[in-house]
């Protein structure tokens, strides 16, 4: 097929969603740059998870992969999701005060789902004006959404001790919690505490929320993290 397509002067892009270090992806990255070395106009996108990407980047066979460019892309604009939401209202014929947009684009805290499936369902709940008591009435099926389709997923590709160190952020009465506190009740020491505190963040879990503090950074994380622990008897 490259053959074909260098004769008639065309490239080829490949584009990968959520990408893993998976043997069918170290496999088709190989094959990649043996291509490159063969001049094939060929070129690779590849999107995932930081933690992802940095495995992936460094298999031992694919330290190629350490050159190539690599944007990190953060939580979206929140000025910019309140724009969305107002437009998208305005176009459907339904009326929104700028305290509702306040308030939903709030409740995404950035997360790109968030703000798809909250606008969703407060469209679903509303008439011609949305109102405080539609998003209250969307709020419910928004957290089944977030812990079903997204939440499960995450904790599940986490390590043990990660997932323990966000238990204790999810005890915490304080939304800001201290990495000091984290460091009494795991028993460990700070550079330990600082490795996994770094994996959480490239995974954007949690967020940095000033020297020695952080917080979560997905919508309703603590509350899924209390739920999960009753709801499976999960014993830390």
């Amino acid at each position: 097929m490259l053959k074909v397509l260098k004769k008639h002067h065309q490239s080829l892009l490949i584009a990968i969603d959520e990408v893993k270090e998976t043997p069918e992806i170290v496999n088709l990255a190989s094959i990649y740059q043996i291509m490159v070395l063969k001049k094939y106009s060929i070129n690779m996108m590849m999107t995932g998870l930081p933690k992802n990407v940095s495995e992936l980047q460094n298999n031992d066979v694919l330290t190629f992969l350490l050159r190539s460019g690599r944007v990190p892309l953060g939580p979206l604009d929140l000025f910019d999701i309140k724009y969305r939401y107002q437009k998208a209202f305005e176009r459907g014929n339904k009326e929104i005060n700028n305290t509702a947009l306040m308030k939903m684009t709030k409740l995404t805290r950035g997360y790109a789902y968030a703000f798809q499936d909250l606008g969703y369902h407060v469209w679903q709940h509303s008439t011609d004006q949305v109102t405080d008591e539609s998003i209250e009435n969307s709020i419910s099926s928004f957290k089944n959404d977030l812990f079903r389709n997204a939440y499960i997923k995450i904790i599940s590709e986490l390590s043990p001790v990660d997932r323990k160190f966000l238990f204790i952020m999810a005890h915490n009465d304080k939304n800001v919690v201290n990495i000091s506190d984290i460091r009494k009740q795991m028993g460990k020491s700070s550079n330990y505490i600082s490795q996994y505190r770094q994996r959480l963040m490239d995974s954007q879990v949690i967020i940095d929320a000033g020297y020695g503090k952080v917080a979560f950074s997905l919508p309703f994380m603590k509350d899924f993290l209390l739920e999960a622990e009753e709801l499976y008897e999960i014993d830390n």
